[in-house]
């Protein structure tokens, strides 16, 4: 107890003694910047600098700590870390999102009725050839005279996304996926020799890859341009099939279009209020190089109608007409966008848009298909289905040819994670 009673006291004693040097030492600090003041009113301003430099001295011989704590470091300094909810990763920032979109689609094929055109119907020779608007080399021979459809041009689709912006803020790198389907199923009904009935159903399949720079410049303090330049790589492909008992003929095409085209684009950005902004644009692309390969094959038995000059078959007819070689298609095409986004946390933002993308496409099918029958007179009806689909297709890709298209409308609803 009385061992406790004296270390206390030592304390004490020794805690007043810092505190009078301190203070004597603050005392004098305190008298010599009256001193350099006095000094520099009397024009001696070296003389005043002096006097301070020894007041921060004796002020730093006060008050810091004679064993300082290392500056702490924290174990993931040198990891990737966020920086206003943006990752920062390759000196920039990343976004992934999603797009949920509703579509519907509009498909054009050119002439689709054999009396459209005085050369299609001489050298098709039959007047039963309603054509359907999917496909490429979709020629029907089935009877037509009243049709009941079942069509399906809307869908709904998924569409990823994945966005860079350099830390510069004057460009970046965007990826987007796109994808869509249509469906036809109908029936056909006719009295050409008697009556005559037939089904035919298409399914119109396409993706589409997009792959751009963006370079960002800025209007004003909330309005800014986006140039848009990248790659579109992307196909566009046909299953389609039709049947006629009572004309005893059945036949599946099949086609696929592939492309990779050059794409410019254009995006103006206003952001108003404090979470919200709109964004107006589009994209246009283009390319001479894509190719499409088709083949369609046919079958009509023993009895059933020819598929050119209305007359009963005496024997099976069965042959397959295709592209040997790919073709050269002429593929261009538009994208407009108007989309709003709302960004009610730091790291996530809501969009609501719409979408209006077109396709088109020229093919010059100036070379002639390869041909498989099962016998002369099957190889027969295959040369003269080439001959008459090509009235009826860009045969020779030549001026005045109809160009077939795809239309796609898009009512979407997205989603983007800011890292």
């Amino acid at each position: 107890m009385k061992f406790r009673f004296v270390s206390n006291f030592i304390f004490c004693f020794s805690l007043l003694g810092s505190a009078n040097v301190l203070l004597a030492q603050e005392t004098k600090a305190t008298e010599m910047e009256l001193e350099a003041e006095s000094y520099e009113e009397r024009g001696y301003p070296k003389r005043a600098n002096l006097i301070r430099e020894k007041i921060k001295r004796i002020r730093k011989e006060n008050f810091q700590t004679k064993n300082p704590e290392p500056v702490y470091i924290p174990s993931n300094a040198t990891l990737t870390s966020t920086n206003n909810g943006s990752l920062s990763f390759l000196d920039g920032t990343w976004e992934f999102g999603f797009r949920y979109m509703r579509q519907y689609a509009d498909f054009r094929s050119g002439k689709e009725w054999a009396l459209d055109d005085g050369q299609v119907a001489s050298q098709a020779g039959t007047p039963y050839l309603p054509r359907s608007p999917i496909g490429y080399q979709n020629i029907r021979s089935l009877p037509y005279l009243m049709e009941w459809e079942e069509t399906r041009k809307n869908s709904n689709t998924f569409s990823p996304k994945i966005s860079y912006q350099h830390s510069s803020k004057k460009w970046g790198i965007e990826y987007m996926y796109l994808q869509f389907f249509t469906t036809r199923n109908y029936f056909s009904f006719g009295d050409i020799g008697g009556f005559q009935s037939g089904y035919q159903t298409d399914r119109f399949m396409g993706a589409d890859h997009k792959l751009i720079v963006q370079i960002f410049e800025d209007y004003s303090h909330n309005k800014k341009f986006v140039w848009e330049f990248g790659l579109r790589i992307g196909s566009l492909s046909t299953n389609s099939s039709q049947h006629s008992q009572t004309l005893g003929q059945t036949g599946l095409f099949r086609d696929t279009i592939q492309y990779v085209a050059p794409s410019t684009g254009f995006k103006f950005v206003h952001q108003f209020f404090e979470n919200y902004s709109y964004e107006l644009g589009g994209d246009l692309f283009f390319t001479p190089v894509g190719n499409l390969k088709y083949r369609r094959d046919s079958f009509t038995s023993i009895g059933g109608m020819s598929r050119f000059s209305g007359e009963r078959v005496v024997t099976d007819e069965v042959y397959s007409l295709f592209s040997e070689n790919r073709i050269q298609t002429t593929i261009f095409g538009l994208n407009i966008t108007t989309q709003v986004n709302w960004a009610p946390f730091q790291n996530h933002k809501f969009h609501l848009g719409l979408q209006s993308i077109q396709y088109n496409w020229r093919a010059n099918e100036s070379e002639l298909p390869g041909i498989r029958a099962l016998n002369p007179e099957s190889y027969l009806a295959g040369a003269r289905d080439y001959y008459l689909s090509s009235a009826f297709y860009e045969a020779d890709g030549g001026k005045g040819r109809p160009i077939r298209s795809y239309h796609i409308s898009n009512l979407y609803f997205g989603y983007t994670y800011v890292f």
